[in-house]
Order: C-alpha cells, then sequence, then structure tokens
C-alpha cells in the first residue's frame, strides 16, 4: 500500500499529458462519420478524402507502369508526352489513359516527367 500511495503521488506531481494528434483526429472522425451518416440518409453523395487518394495512386501506378514498358522505346531524356507521341507514331498503340492523365494532372513533373527524371547516375 505504501508503493501505492507514493505512485500515486509520482503521478500528482506528474505535468499534464502533451496533446496527442490522434486526440483531434477521432475527435474529427467521429463527426466526419456522423455528417456522412446524415448525408447518407437524405441520398446525397460526399467526396472522399479516401477516393481521391485512392484515384491519385492508381494514376501514378498507371504512369509508372507506362515508363517500366519497354514496348514504348526508351523514356529517359523524354517527357512522358514526348514518349507517348513517339509511341503513337511509330504505331506502337500507348493506353490512352496515359495521355488523359497528363492532361487531367497539369504540368508538375511528378505527372510529366518519367520515373527516372532527375536521377544521377553514377
Amino acid at each position: 500500500t505504501h508503493a501505492r500511495a507514493r505512485r500515486a503521488t509520482e503521478i500528482a506531481a506528474m505535468p499534464p499529458r502533451a496533446k496527442k494528434i490522434t486526440d483531434a483526429f477521432k475527435a474529427q472522425k467521429a463527426s466526419a462519420v456522423a455528417a456522412h451518416g446524415k448525408a447518407k440518409a437524405q441520398g446525397v453523395t460526399i467526396a472522399n478524402d479516401d477516393d481521391d487518394d485512392t484515384k491519385l495512386e492508381e494514376d501514378l501506378h498507371e504512369l509508372k507502369t507506362f515508363d517500366l514498358t519497354m514496348k514504348y522505346g526508351p523514356c529517359i531524356g523524354l517527357t512522358r508526352l514526348e514518349r507517348f507521341d513517339r509511341a503513337e507514331a511509330h504505331g506502337l498503340s500507348p493506353p490512352k489513359k496515359v495521355l488523359e492523365i497528363i492532361h487531367r494532372r497539369g504540368d508538375d513533373a511528378k505527372w510529366t516527367e518519367c520515373l527516372w527524371h532527375g536521377t544521377r547516375i553514377t
């Protein structure tokens, strides 16, 4: 019992627990679930951030697959659009989805440059 009393005193003397990032997340998650439930009951579709992340990952996977498919020719030194156009000009039938992703995603190098862009070979 003496050890319990000492432990209780130690705990009481401890500074308050620092907030964790998960403390805020749980509150947000509960409110987001509640809002989604209400919207679903009213027949409203809510865009989910997870859906956006999934689409982003799918697009990146599609572009990386294009980069790694050698039948469309080399990708070093070419943008994805240049490589796509080159492959199409040679009758190699590159996936139209790649062209659509490049146009939809814009001018960011993440989307326009090949997987190996910026990689130094030593």
